[in-house]
């Protein structure tokens, strides 16, 4: 069975870099959450996605975990739609999938043009597995996914299923110092998201 998620960047934010006089972008956040129940009824247990993130890992130390705008009807990737890289995923203590994505591909310039518009984007797993009909903890339906789910990717939306929006932050390079500027509003949220200090 084909399953699409949608969520929406929630406590995510987006880099402006500057290498070599040309702009770079890394996002970063939360992509989505374990246990939780999504605007399309699903829940993804801990252990599933545990497996889902380790299969992907080399992938993504390969440079093939992937997405694209939007979100297509199947879960083939086409290489002509690429907007980005997933450079990081993984699962933080309170159920978060936390990640990283890069504009890459042949599209990458129309998300660098949303990102720079000011446009908040959502994000989208993109897998296949089955799913079990279950109860949620109001007694609501939910469908709840099984062993052998596979994630084939993350793509960019505009309209994500959790129902929260990315905070933007930026970054910015000073050549003649040699320094970053950071706001103090990235390095909380890096704080928290990453549990790093910057």
């Amino acid at each position: 069975m084909f399953l699409q998620e949608y969520e929406n960047l929630e406590r995510f934010e987006v880099l402006n870099e500057s290498e070599g006089g040309e702009k770079t972008f890394r996002l970063r956040g939360v992509f989505s959450r374990i246990g939780v129940i999504n605007k399309n009824k699903r829940v993804y247990p801990k252990d599933i996605m545990e497996a889902a993130i380790q299969a992907a890992q080399e992938d993504m130390k390969n440079g093939r975990f992937v997405g694209e705008l939007d979100h297509p009807a199947t879960p083939k990737i086409n290489i002509g739609n690429i907007s980005h890289k997933i450079t990081d995923l993984r699962i933080t203590e309170d159920g978060a999938v936390v990640g990283e994505i890069i504009p890459a591909g042949p599209e990458k310039y129309k998300l660098i043009s949303l990102l720079e518009d000011g446009i908040n984007p959502g994000v989208s797993t993109r897998g296949v597995g089955n799913v079990k009909q279950s109860k949620g903890p109001m007694g609501e339906d939910v469908l709840e996914v099984q062993e052998g789910y596979q994630m084939k990717a993350i793509d960019i939306v505009h309209d994500p299923s959790a129902g929260t929006y990315p905070e933007k932050v930026y970054e910015s390079y000073d050549e003649a110092t040699g320094l970053f500027a950071v706001s103090a509003n990235f390095k909380a949220v890096f704080d928290e998201v990453f549990n790093k200090k910057l």
